[in-house]
């Protein structure tokens, strides 16, 4: 399960054992090499967790070190959780005290001369405390928010692979530094899709905030074999700043106050919404948020299908998922709404201004009120699916990105830790050789962060590139919409002409019936003639007009009946390759988070391979020296052993007698067929030559001692010489008379001759005279 379980040449935490180069455990005790120190875990052998710890993980290399002399006991504690790991299975052990016997009855499973791992956790959850700020709302108000976490361990074999890589512990400060981008990112999407006044007005909106924090936490986490136990929102505020200064003028709790801080802050400060911005402030806000809305668009719509132009920063993204956020929930809004009305009312007022300018730019608007809502609730149904595909391929595009940074982060704590244990070892060339692998491992991580850097601007231009998809197929389907909207219309056409007929014939009917109460009330034969001939007139119009009008109709329900069909055929056929293309995109981006861990994990493997291979290398050269003339030239490598086999046979031959070099002159006459005499010579001669080499050596390190102490000599006495001519210089300076008569010497003493300034050596020694 470790790649690297342990660091040659470090002192052992628990008994102080200095350790050769290649071990992995403590040649004494049996503890891994690297252990975090801990005194109640180490030492006092009780399974207690620190305050600031969450888990703790080290191994053995035999389970049975772990109580020492026999007499030892092992102290599980009931706020504790602890595992044993023999090849890969994980067993739990009770709380309670063990003594060796004891310990492996109760746990048979356990073998006690195999190596181990043992994994530590608290039993409670640990608190972590997050404070956000700058959090902008849908107004781009800023808004601070205090959370804490309760992060507990999990899975433990998931938690194993994710952060048992080295010994180690997980820390507040460690869970703190790779949860808070996590965090930051959650609440971002949750108050940057909101409204200032909505959120004031909801009272449930900490409530909320939890839910989606832990519910988002929990699928990020679990992979990673860490549990989210519970999540509070302490406090939700927006301060009023007074311009650019940094002095809050009024506080705006959302949510309700907490009650922690009632104490901390004046009543004064307390304001309700409408105290901190007047109507003029509002209507300033609306225009902002207007104005960033259309930056936004603007900024999708001017992406082009390069990375450079691509490369959105990672804030900006999340600001961007947000703002999507706010729209899902505004055509929502709308949807749900049954009026106009109703939707103003809930506040969708934005988006159904910009949903009616859209209907009144493709002339759609029509004189029903009611047929007018249906539209711009249809549009907003449209909009609505496509901003809900962007938003889950964006959030599992989002939770990928954050596994990864997560992984990452894990891995750059793990070698920080592996620094901080190499730094103990002993030897100076161990201590080198690790930090140059460690900090190679770093100049890897970091080029890795680099990749993911590049990656995560890939998936930005992906991101685009699916967007502008998305507008696509949102513009088709608000085409195949107006296309049904048509159809309709031409239904209801001929759906008129046939109330037409039905009319013409209700007329001929009247008609008719006008005709038979002439008859019967026994009018002029004039006026039932006339009568007559006008219905005959009718009902022959009515008959060629009706079989004309309905094979027209006939004609015009088949032919609209062929274009429904084939409009829905187009729409499946569209709606199909759509669904294809994110299915496409999706397992596209899947098959490049597949490849990323693969990468990853074969990183991770060649820098465990490389330590290995360091480790054997350490221990095949310490084995070699500890072995005989033998066993190093039967273990040398190949370009080595030649010369190895000549320096040992240059040694043994330079310590050999007269009579062994007789007998291998022998061996070498008998093997080369070389006469006695001159085998003998030539080992003479190679030994003299030795021999000689060795005395000419001898002889140059003793003339060299020689000269060093000759001029060590010369260096003092010309420092005497020195010494003494200038106290003669001040005698004669004292005493002028005397000075003339004294005669010249050398530095060594000898007296030189008067009247001859021209003399630059000492006749008697050849020292050079002071001037």
């Amino acid at each position: 399960m470790f790649q690297l379980f342990g660091f040659g040449g470090a002192r052992c935490p628990r008994c102080e054992h200095k350790n050769g180069a290649a071990a992995g455990y403590c040649a004494q005790c049996g503890l891994s090499l690297g252990a975090p120190d801990s005194d109640a875990v180490l030492h006092a052998n009780q399974w207690h967790l620190a305050d600031g710890q969450l888990a703790l993980f080290f191994g053995v290399r035999e389970l049975s070190s772990l109580f020492g002399s026999a007499a030892r006991l092992l102290q599980v504690p009931a706020e504790s959780r602890a595992w044993i790991v023999q090849s890969d299975a994980f067993t739990l052990i009770p709380a309670g005290d063990y003594d060796s016997a004891a310990f492996f009855a109760r746990l048979p499973a356990l073998l006690p001369a195999r190596p181990a791992e043992v994994l530590i956790a608290r039993a409670d959850a640990m608190h972590l405390e997050f404070d956000l700020p700058g959090l902008a709302s849908t107004e781009l108000l800023n808004v601070a928010a205090s959370l804490r976490i309760d992060i507990a361990l999990g899975q433990p074999d998931a938690f194993a692979r994710q952060f048992m890589r080295a010994p180690g512990a997980v820390t507040r400060a460690h869970l703190h530094a790779l949860l808070l981008p996590s965090v930051r990112q959650i609440a971002l999407e949750f108050i940057g899709s909101r409204a200032l006044r909505e959120m004031d007005a909801n009272a449930d909106l900490r409530p909320e905030l939890n839910e989606r924090l832990q519910s988002a936490l929990t699928q990020r986490l679990a992979p990673s074999g860490l549990a989210v136990a519970r999540v509070e929102t302490l406090a939700l505020r927006h301060d009023k700043r007074d311009g650019n200064a940094d002095a809050a003028i009024g506080t705006l709790w959302l949510g309700g106050l907490p009650a922690q801080e009632l104490e901390q802050h004046s009543l004064e400060r307390m304001k309700q919404l409408d105290q901190l911005y007047d109507e003029e402030e509002w209507q300033r806000i609306r225009r902002e948020e207007l104005a960033a809305r259309h930056a936004h668009r603007r900024a999708e719509l001017r992406q082009d299908a390069t990375l450079e132009k691509a490369e959105l920063g990672h804030q900006e993204a999340e600001r961007l998922q947000a703002l999507r956020g706010r729209q899902i929930d505004l055509y929502g809004r709308i949807l749900e709404a049954k009026s106009r009305r109703q939707a103003l009312d809930h506040g969708a007022a934005l988006a159904l201004g910009e949903l009616e300018q859209e209907l009144a730019q493709k002339g759609a608007q029509r004189a029903d009120e009611t047929a007018n809502w249906e539209h711009v609730r249809a549009l907003a149904a449209i909009k609505m699916r496509s901003e809900l595909e962007l938003s889950q391929l964006h959030g599992r595009e989002q939770i990928q990105l954050a596994q990864q940074r997560f992984t990452h982060q894990v891995h750059l704590q793990s070698i920080a830790q592996q620094i901080e244990s190499a730094l103990l070892i002993d030897d100076e060339t161990g201590r080198r050789t690790q930090l140059a692998r460690l900090r190679q491992a770093q100049a890897d991580a970091a080029q890795r962060e680099a990749q993911l850097e590049a990656e995560q601007h890939q998936a930005a231009w992906q991101g685009l590139m699916l967007a502008n998809a998305a507008r696509k197929r949102e513009a088709e389907r608000v085409q195949e919409w107006e296309d049904q909207m048509q159809l309709a219309r031409r239904r209801e056409l001929l759906r008129a002409e046939a109330h037409k007929d039905e009319a013409a014939q209700v007329q001929a009917a009247e008609i008719a019936e006008k005709v038979a109460a002439l008859r019967r009330g026994g009018a002029r034969e004039d006026a039932i003639a006339q009568q007559e001939k006008l219905l005959r007139t009718i009902e022959a119009d009515g008959v060629h007009a009706r079989q004309l009008q309905q094979q027209t109709q006939l004609a015009q329900l088949d032919a609209l009946a062929i274009e429904e069909q084939r409009q829905q055929l187009r729409q499946l056929e569209q709606e199909a390759q759509w669904q294809r293309d994110l299915l496409a995109m999706a397992q596209q981006r899947e098959s490049d988070y597949a490849r990323w861990k693969g990468e990853y994990e074969a990183l991770l493997a060649q820098q465990a391979h490389a330590a290995e291979l360091a480790r054997i290398d350490i221990d095949r050269i310490e084995k070699i020296g500890s072995l005989s003339d033998t066993g190093k030239l039967a273990m040398a490598a190949g370009q080595n052993a030649a010369a190895l086999a000549q320096v040992l046979k240059t040694q043994l031959q330079a310590g050999m007698s007269a009579e062994q070099i007789h007998a291998l002159a022998a061996l070498a006459a008998a093997e080369n067929s070389v006469a006695p005499l001159d085998a003998m010579r030539m080992a003479q001669d190679s030994v003299a030559q030795e021999r000689s080499y060795l005395e000419g050596q001898a002889e140059r390190e003793r003339r060299q001692q020689l000269d060093l102490i000759n001029l060590q000599n010369a260096a003092h006495a010309h420092g005497l010489s020195a010494q003494a001519q200038l106290g003669v210089a001040v005698a004669q300076a004292l005493q002028p008379g005397a000075a003339s008569a004294a005669s010249l010497r050398c530095k060594n003493g000898h007296v030189q001759r008067a009247g001859h300034p021209e003399d630059k050596f000492c006749a008697a020694c050849g020292v050079a005279l002071q001037p």
